[in-house]
């Protein structure tokens, strides 16, 4: 067998706008426009200096309800691009972008293949000559996006390293519209000896034997898709061992911090701690969207709970980011602090509240052996128990413990209400 490596890459959405995100200045605004495009080339870029043997797209190049013209072109560039350096593209299509909606009359190089929407189909990668891996891909389109297409891909039994391509859900997924669905156990009993799964935009790596990879889109598009985003470089070795290395690519993160107030006395306090998480994230080196949530109880609960308190914070924060480079740009501030509550005089009120709080202290005013007996009997009592099977011993005793601690308050909330202030 040749030894080779590719780029695993999808979800490109070249072009598409940020949702949710209303304008923060010309400065951050057109990094916002430029940004997928910009991780596009800067994939391209990382493929020609590791002089990788092919570059694999797992749909979703653009975004064709938004009949985006532009994004096409720019595509067709970078693909041109690789083709100088003699790296071939594959790629299928997405449900974002179906094989009937590439009408627009721009050449692809000639080293692009897009697999069918029709059929499966088999290519080979080629290493100097010679075939070092079979890649199987099929495209998505509106006929066959409820079809279960890795079915389709059935490797041959001579390959000397089988890539599987396609754009879909494998098992659940809440936050995605459902594609191509095929569950984890069918593509590991595959003899495909690699699954390039596009449509998820979160990166993870669902198997390793064989190697289940959803790469994640290469630009976080909301505050939802946090952190990193690119594409991962993989190495095939002589004896058909995969190794993996994430890259960075994305050009702006979205980033979520969280401030407890409990600590924080003063309106000087907040401004300072909003400031210090900022440079915390400015370590980075990245261009950074930020949402905000403050969280706790403390004395600054009747400012934070004043939107218009809470606004002029954010002002405050962004205006410091202007003209910066790599800025850190907050976009929200999110109230989710609570006001503090005297529990004591709380546990002696006639209410559902106090008889909650009264029968906490049964337990919690145990030695905690007894505490620990008490709550593994209320478990064992519950017939949702028996569904925990192997499970049950994830509850370990500190697990146990630390959830009778957090109950105290956390249950007396959720029964107070988010009305309920004392």
């Amino acid at each position: 067998m040749i030894p080779f490596r590719f780029i695993q890459c999808g979800d490109l959405h070249l072009g598409t706008p940020f949702k949710y995100l209303k304008s923060l200045g010309k400065q951050v605004d057109e990094a916002a426009n430029r940004a997928t495009y910009q991780s596009f080339t800067n994939i391209v870029d990382f493929a020609i200096d590791q002089q990788v043997h092919a570059v694999l797209i797992a749909g979703d190049i653009y975004d064709s309800e938004n009949r985006n013209l532009e994004a096409q072109v720019r595509f067709a560039y970078e693909c041109e691009r690789l083709a100088e350096h003699k790296i071939p593209v594959f790629l299928v299509q997405g449900n974002h972008d179906p094989a009937e909606s590439w009408t627009a009359n721009i050449t692809l190089p000639d080293s692009v293949y897009i697999f069918s929407a029709t059929k499966s189909e088999r290519q080979p990668l080629y290493v100097k000559g010679k075939v070092a891996a079979y890649i199987y891909g099929i495209s998505c389109s509106g006929q066959n996006r409820e079809d279960n297409v890795a079915q389709q891909l059935k490797p041959w039994a001579d390959d000397p390293f089988s890539i599987g391509l396609f754009h879909g859900t494998v098992g659940a997924a809440a936050d995605h519209e459902t594609v191509g669905p095929t569950t984890l156990g069918e593509l590991t009993a595959s003899p495909m000896n690699y699954w390039a799964v596009g449509h998820i935009h979160k990166r993870q790596v669902l198997n390793e034997s064989p190697y289940v990879v959803y790469a994640g889109n290469i630009q976080g598009l909301h505050k939802k898709e946090l952190g990193a985003k690119g594409c991962y470089l993989v190495d095939v070795t002589v004896k058909g061992r995969v190794s993996m290395q994430f890259q960075e690519t994305a050009p702006i993160r979205f980033e979520q911090v969280t401030i407890d107030i409990g600590a924080l006395n003063s309106n000087s306090d907040m401004i300072e701690m909003i400031r210090h998480k900022k440079e915390m994230l400015r370590k980075l080196k990245k261009q950074v969207l930020l949402e905000i949530v403050l969280t706790g109880e403390g004395a600054l609960y009747e400012l934070c709970s004043q939107a218009e308190v809470r606004q002029t914070w954010l002002e405050m924060a962004q205006a410091e980011e202007r003209n910066k480079f790599n800025f850190v740009m907050p976009f929200s501030l999110t109230d989710r602090t609570r006001g503090v509550t005297d529990w004591s005089t709380r546990r002696q009120m006639e209410d559902m509240v106090g008889d909650y709080l009264r029968s906490y202290d049964t337990i919690g005013q145990l030695p905690a052996p007894e505490q620990l007996a008490n709550i593994r009997n209320l478990i064992a009592d519950r017939p949702e128990s028996k569904r925990l099977g192997m499970y049950q011993e994830l509850l370990t005793d500190d697990v146990l413990l630390d959830a009778l601690r957090r109950a105290e308050t956390e249950g007396a909330r959720c029964l107070m209400g988010d009305t309920d202030e004392d």
